[in-house]
């Protein structure tokens, strides 16, 4: 690996400048702060803005106005650039913030026992950043794997932020093997489940939005199954003044003779309806539908393409 450049220092530089700024300030300046910066990314991101209205289009056909597509474009840039400003603050959080902050419901469906495995699993909704680090304060502690960047000084920092509250930061080498470990030991994990993934990568084919059709990962599914793990899906939902409401919804149980596919289908289809009911908060310039299928493309966002393995894929369905 060759030695960091100059650019590479420099968004280092900013990248350090701009957490300890950040944790110097109080909480209740983040909103506006992340408002802020999530209007001025929706107007010079042309290219994200333009995935983002396909995207809602495509989900929704038909069912909101131009202009409230802008709307809910322009929230979901807000709710991300609020995630990355708070996952900035966290090393302001403590106990006695989450407490009075965060407020979790569903409780009964976390998994308690310290044999048991369990995933949870959520999607880039709400403030998807605190799911882990607010949970060492409540039910559970979950691994963060390291990220990998270009700039190989960001990775480092982010891995920090994110462990926060103590906790563990894995090795992205041999990712795999060591979640496998870590939930035979009865370990808990945190995984994201709306990640659009190439065909070629072990992926599965679920329905979205009552009909568009996307490739996922089944890594969830298949770690539940070899290690006996339950399926809690969580969602984070921003609410009033600045706080959250953390969701667990009732798990799924991920036998070894179970269909893999259907598992996926369950996990998307217990956290789909938050997305139906506060729109702005997911990740709409993402592009979650980079593939589609023969039939019914027209309603695909522009910039889905055909894919023989897709295709492949969505025939053995």
């Amino acid at each position: 690996m060759s030695a960091p450049g100059f650019r590479d220092r420099l968004e280092f530089a900013g990248l350090s400048a701009g957490v300890w700024f950040v944790a110097c300030l109080p909480f209740r300046l983040l909103q506006p702060l992340a408002k802020f910066l999530g209007s001025m990314a929706f107007w010079l991101d042309h290219r994200g803005r333009l995935v983002a209205l396909a995207n809602i289009e495509s989900a929704f056909p038909g069912k909101f106005s131009p202009a409230r597509k802008s709307e809910i474009a322009r929230g979901s840039y807000i709710t991300f650039a609020r995630t990355m400003v708070e996952l900035f603050w966290s090393s302001n959080l403590d106990e006695g913030f989450v407490n009075s902050h965060v407020v979790f419901e569903g409780e009964e469906h976390c998994e308690k026992d310290p044999k048991k495995p369990a995933i949870y699993v959520c999607f880039h909704f709400g403030n998807f950043e605190w799911l882990a680090i607010a949970g060492t304060y409540a039910n559970y502690s979950l691994p963060v794997i390291a990220q990998k960047f270009k700039n190989p000084l960001l990775g480092p920092v982010f891995d920090r932020l994110r462990a926060v509250t103590g906790n563990q930061v894995i090795p992205q080498e041999r990712a795999m093997i060591r979640m496998l470990r870590y939930l035979k030991d009865g370990g808990k994990f945190g995984m994201l489940c709306d990640l659009n993934l190439d065909p070629r990568e072990g992926s599965v084919i679920i329905e979205s939005f009552g009909g568009l059709l996307a490739s996922v990962t089944q890594t969830h599914a298949a770690l539940a199954q070899r290690t006996g793990a339950s399926i809690v899906p969580i969602v984070s939902q921003p609410v009033q003044d600045g706080k959250y409401r953390v969701t667990y919804h009732p798990p799924i149980e991920c036998p070894r003779d179970a269909d893999v596919q259907k598992i996926v289908q369950q996990c998307w289809d217990a956290l789909e309806p938050a997305i139906h009911e506060h729109p702005e908060f997911w990740l709409w310039p993402y592009k979650h539908w980079r593939y589609r299928p023969r039939d019914g493309a027209a309603r695909y966002p522009f910039y889905a393409n055909p894919s023989k393995r897709f295709q492949k894929l969505v025939d053995s369905r």
